[in-house]
């Protein structure tokens, strides 16, 4: 990507380019596109896949620091929990575990021989199915996380969060001293591997991501999740896991954790900041990338309890 003035890293092209949703791309593409469109396609297909590893691993991690803390009756309680959320599960929504069919060049095929309807009912059939395969497991760590903090509270629920995190912050860490355009395109791609639609923006100091909806956490909110008998908690203890007290849905208390504290701890700064919206809004989600990860203003932008709005603490409660 090209300089520019004034700092800028990226042009307005570039960045309304980066901003082009996967879904439509496919719309947009033409024999002579083709060829970009099953890139683009196959690093979809790739975040999409690493996604599911991660959610495994993390899964594991759970299950692996509930035995190590608190030996067989913690690996039976999230056990039990587990069984609890898979019978409610159903009702939800399918559980997959086969990873969907590659699409990037069935896709291409169909837009090549001109097939644009053919090509994005592929791709709608596909992205349906690996949003189930990673669906499952994101609610699944939430209801054990759900469990966590329901039995051993918040400082232990940070626990958990650290043990995980400290995989999570070696894989972002490789991209800290990287160009700053390499880490938005890097960040840009896992985001829509969470089946995110963004829009992004530059100015001087970082770029600015809007996330409308997240594909994670308040995608979570909208599709029922906390309304479905599952038992995923929001969490309003004073604590770092709810920066200092703002209502948290169980899945974004990771974030405060990784993306806060532990980056503080290794970079100084937070990084990136995440500007989720409290409890149980589904609304847009920003992160904020600063170009120079330990620019220490980036603290002044977290949220903070006194802003977010009245809330309510749970929906479905946690046994």
């Amino acid at each position: 990507m090209t300089a520019g003035r004034q700092r800028r890293v990226c042009t307005d092209e570039e960045l309304r380019e980066l901003s082009t949703s996967p879904r439509d791309r496919v719309l947009a593409a033409s024999e002579s596109t083709v060829d970009a469109l099953r890139e683009h396609l196959a690093i979809l297909e790739r975040e999409h896949r690493g996604q599911r590893e991660r959610y495994l691993d993390w899964v594991a991690t759970i299950l692996g620091t509930a035995a190590e803390r608190h030996g067989r009756d913690g690996l039976r309680l999230l056990t039990g929990r587990t069984l609890a959320f898979f019978a409610a599960y159903p009702g939800v929504d399918p559980v997959r575990d086969e990873v969907p069919a590659p699409m990037a060049d069935e896709v291409a095929a169909a837009v090549a021989r001109g097939d644009t309807g053919g090509a994005l009912a592929l791709f709608d059939d596909r992205e349906a199915a690996w949003r189930s395969v990673i669906d499952v497991l994101r609610d699944w760590l939430s209801a054990l996380l759900s469990q966590v903090h329901a039995a051993y509270g918040p400082d232990e629920l940070e626990v958990f969060h650290r043990r995980r995190g400290e995989d999570a912050l070696r894989g972002l860490m490789r991209d800290i001293d990287r160009p700053a355009a390499e880490r938005l395109v890097n960040l840009v791609h896992l985001l829509q591997g969470h089946f995110t639609d963004l829009a992004v923006s530059e100015d001087d100091e970082k770029f600015t991501i809007v996330q409308d909806p997240c594909g994670t956490c308040a995608r979570q909110v909208a599709d029922g999740r906390f309304t479905a008998g599952l038992g995923l908690a929001v969490v309003t203890d004073p604590h770092p896991v709810t920066w200092g007290g703002r209502p948290t849905t169980v899945y974004r208390t990771h974030v405060p954790i990784w993306h806060v504290e532990m980056a503080r701890e290794r970079l100084g700064a937070p990084w990136p900041v995440n500007l989720c919206p409290a409890g149980l809004d589904p609304g847009t989600c920003t992160i904020l990338l600063y170009k120079d990860p330990r620019d220490p203003s980036a603290v002044t932008r977290l949220p903070t309890a006194a802003d977010a709005s009245a809330i309510p603490a749970t929906k479905g409660s946690t046994p």
